[in-house]
């Protein structure tokens, strides 16, 4: 009997793809136009909403939307993935240790503020 991965079926046996290609071409400029733009509309937005200006953008949805199809445009060309060597997998590990660390650090500070009775 023949498993799964013997048939293609893996669903991880495709290559990670590498950075955005460079120099960008035209499409990927789009794409960082539209982004910029999704910016801007996000702040303008949250000007509305502050009080700061007269309401020029009436939902955040905008700028959503500019921002997820400017990521796609400049994601069209993507370099090769690279193999990751052992140095890169330990710097790896030591970087989500201390991050786990310093998660820990403000959930347990969290937890004895909490339940230390502060108010």
């Amino acid at each position: 009997m023949t498993g799964y991965r013997e048939h293609s079926f893996d669903p991880y046996a495709y290559e990670q793809p590498g950075r955005p290609m460079r120099p960008f071409n035209w499409v990927q400029w789009c794409g960082v136009a539209l982004v910029g733009a999704g910016i801007v509309a996000l702040l303008l937005y949250f000007a509305g909403r502050a009080g700061w200006i007269a309401p020029l953008v009436k939902e955040v949805q905008l700028s959503t939307a500019l921002s997820i199809v400017g990521v796609v445009l400049i994601n069209s060309r993507r370099e090769p993935g690279t193999q990751v060597g052992s140095e890169q997998l330990q710097r790896n590990r030591k970087v989500l240790f201390i991050t786990v660390a310093i998660c820990a650090a403000v959930l347990g500070a969290a937890l004895v503020i909490e339940f230390s009775g502060a108010k």
